[in-house]
């Protein structure tokens, strides 16, 4: 008999086998969960705000020419938005349904939001720019894609040459990471632009640990936001 799932919790959401491969695999992807309606107003939302024709209080802007002098913003120029948090568009795609019912499968009924980013992955130039590179997030409890962490570090000594699964996705699919599990993207080999939504929730019954006098205490200057999705605020 296979063992008890441990990352997953009992619903009638997740099937037996969808439990079992996340399980097995460390995600789980579900096809076509954002309508097609939702990702358009997501996508215009973006493009006005890399044309400066919003400008949400702490929303962080990047991009990797983006502080050339003379350089117009755009959906050309801008690889990330962070953090938009007063957005409320594109902070709605944290509250839609059919998302939280997914959440709280990985974290229970009291959900909480933390880091968010959208990127925009450009065509490459021929310099595999627009890859990134394998990552795992340092993480201090079970969500949707990550916990509370906000910057990523990368992998001592990773073999270029290991081997790799190789996620094809549709417009509409969201795909699920267990907390640990080391991910990356490839680079843009299309003319257009390649974007997604990443969003980090957590059960509010989570909470943080010490980490004075370790090697990671630089950590515990970093500011995290969080608001309740669904259910109470417990501890985080």
């Amino acid at each position: 008999a296979q063992p008890r799932p441990f990352y997953t919790l009992d619903n009638n959401v997740l099937t037996t086998e969808q439990r079992q491969f996340y399980e097995d695999n460390g995600y789980l992807l579900v096809k076509k969960l954002t309508s097609d309606e939702d990702i358009e107003h997501f996508r215009k939302e973006f493009v006005r705000i890399c044309n400066k024709e919003g400008n949400p209080l702490g929303v962080l802007i990047m991009g990797d020419k983006i502080c050339k002098p003379n350089l117009i913003r755009s959906e050309k120029t801008v690889n990330k938005v962070r953090d938009f948090w007063e957005d409320e568009e594109l902070f709605r795609y944290r509250t839609l349904t059919e998302v939280l019912k997914y959440v709280e499968c990985f974290t229970g009924p009291n959900i909480i939001a933390m880091q968010m980013m959208l990127m925009n992955k450009l065509p490459d130039s021929g310099t595999q720019s627009s890859r990134e590179r394998e990552m795992q997030k340092l993480l201090v409890c079970l969500g949707y894609h990550s916990p509370p962490i906000k910057f990523f570090h990368g992998l001592l000594d990773c073999d270029e040459k290991s081997p790799r699964v190789h996620l094809v996705m549709e417009k509409g699919d969201t795909v699920f990471f267990h907390p640990l599990l080391i991910h990356g993207s490839g680079i843009n080999e299309t003319s257009g632009f390649r974007k997604s939504i990443s969003c980090h929730f957590a059960s509010s019954e989570c909470y943080y640990i010490d980490i004075k006098n370790t090697t990671q205490k630089h950590l515990e200057k970093e500011v995290f936001l969080s608001k309740v999705m669904q259910g109470k605020r417990i501890n985080l």
